[in-house]
């Protein structure tokens, strides 16, 4: 453990706002954090303990012409071993080497090369001491679009030029109620992809009582169009999703029933239901039944061992939420008494191929993700190391502003993980990032399969489904068709 020194200037050279400057961390360049342990010095200097080398640095701030998100700074993709980080010129160095790395043998849109130039001279002006701390805001706001945007047009000039029709499109699936509403129309004609809520709580409301009603009438409508489902999940440690039967058992016991579970779902729909989140956000995360992280390990073990045995062609997949793992350096949790050390998804993930526990595919959510798209392809590098293959499980982004009181505080799931994108939220940005972002996935064979979550308001995080109330859809809908038709090019229902 060291101290490393970051500068944080702000415009006019003063430092960032104390608010901007307590979010400063540190990971490894497999996006692993440190926990957060700083001192800001009088002279507006943050003091970071940093535990590996190299590292790299991130910090939420406000970028002008850009938003308010999660910044990262990693030499270049090198990172640091020193013990000082002029942190905006740096980050400016960064994302000027992946806007050049990504643009090497494409050519670039007006756009993207207009936002590099930009960069590059805004980046001189500042070093020869012309206003430098507005000039490196301002150049790091153009190297920030110029490395997403070739990053983004790399990806559609590979996507285009040999589509995925091995790509799965989907969406969750339910509020289905007939045939014969808006609701089912629309998203036949969206996706070849659907899961299927298997929460305990509506499925096994007592104990060794099966209820699938919903699951029989939503299947029966996705198998006559055609459409892949998948169950979710075998399991999910959120208070809300599980009936209360269950809150009275030890873990033994507990461990049965879960397995049980798992076996009666998979064994029931064992010639429909081939795809399976065997377990759901385990990383010390939902954890409303406050296990520890090797009863965590042991029952992910359960649930997938249990769907093997129910049926041995099913593809098992476990999900993880929050990939950043804000959550470990600000230390907190959703549930319970915090561990000495909390588990990120990466390093859940790894303990359980450590463990030989079996399962085929890696699923991450990415809601409202406070990050670059440079950022979230790095990230995906770091889970494709796992050797893997990859299911985005569930994603979304808001359409507009979010209604007051529902983000929660700065310090929340929602607060630490959301941030705002190419000037702020509506449905041209909503639809604006869903086409980057699937194009950005589609170039990568790891990935299967694209989920968002929801398709019709009231959504998980709000203003981010695909249909509002009344049932009409919104601009990332229609988006959402014709990007189809050029990733998959297959005849479409």
């Amino acid at each position: 453990m060291k101290t490393v020194k970051i500068r944080l200037d702000g415009p006019g050279g003063m430092p960032l706002p104390e608010a901007t400057l307590k979010t400063a961390y540190a990971s490894g360049l497999d996006f692993e954090p440190d926990e957060r342990r700083l001192r800001i010095a009088p002279d507006g200097t943050v003091e970071l303990q940093v535990s590996r080398e190299p590292y790299m640095i991130h910090v939420k701030m406000a970028v002008p012409g850009y938003g308010h998100l999660w910044v990262m700074a990693d030499n270049q993709g090198e990172g640091y071993t020193g013990d000082f980080v002029d942190f905006v010129s740096e980050a400016v160095r960064t994302y000027i080497s992946y806007a050049r790395r990504f643009s090497e043998g494409i050519g670039l849109s007006v756009e993207t090369e207009g936002h590099l130039e930009a960069a590059l001279e805004l980046e001189h002006l500042a070093n020869r001491g012309a206003d430098t701390p507005d000039n490196r805001l301002y150049a790091l706001s153009h190297a920030i679009y110029a490395a997403e945007g070739a990053l983004v047009e790399a990806s559609r000039q590979k996507v285009f030029a040999l589509p995925r029709a091995d790509l799965m499109l989907g969406c969750n699936f339910s509020r289905f109620r007939s045939a014969d509403d808006c609701y089912a129309k629309f998203f036949a004609k969206a996706f070849d992809f659907a899961t299927l809520p298997f929460y305990p709580g509506r499925t096994v409301p007592q104990r060794d009582v099966y209820d699938y009603g919903y699951v029989d009438q939503a299947l029966a409508f996705l198998l006559e169009k055609g459409i892949t489902p998948k169950g979710h999940p075998l399991f999910f440690g959120h208070r809300e999703v599980n009936p209360p039967w269950l809150f009275s058992l030890p873990y033994p016991e507990l461990r049965r029933e879960a397995e049980k579970i798992a076996r009666h779902h998979v064994a029931a729909y064992r010639d429909s239901i081939l795809y399976w989140d065997a377990m759901n956000e385990a990383h010390d995360w939902a954890n409303c039944f406050e296990l520890t992280q090797e009863q965590l390990l042991d029952l992910t073990r359960a649930t997938t061992n249990a769907l093997r045995e129910a049926n041995d062609r099913a593809v098992s997949i476990v999900n993880v939420c929050l990939p950043f793992a804000e959550y470990v350096a600000g230390r907190y949790n959703c549930y319970g008494a915090l561990p000495e050390r909390l588990r990120s998804p990466l390093s859940y993930l790894k303990a359980l191929l450590e463990a030989g526990v079996d399962f085929d595919v890696v699923g991450i959510q990415l809601y409202f993700p406070g990050r670059d798209m440079v950022a979230v392809s790095r990230l995906l590098d770091a889970f494709a190391a796992l050797g893997k293959p990859i299911h985005i499980t569930e994603m979304g982004v808001n359409g507009g502003f979010r209604q007051k009181g529902t983000a929660g505080s700065e310090w929340s799931q929602l607060g630490m993980s959301e941030g705002t994108w190419h000037g702020g939220w509506n449905e041209h940005t909503q639809a604006d990032w869903l086409e980057q972002f699937y194009l950005i996935a589609a170039a990568r064979p790891e990935i299967g399969a694209l989920t968002w979550w929801d398709f019709i308001e009231p959504s998980f995080f709000g203003n981010g489904a695909f249909l509002y109330e009344d049932g009409n859809p919104r601009e990332i809908y229609f988006r959402l068709l014709a990007l189809r038709q050029r990733i998959q090019r297959r005849n479409q229902p």
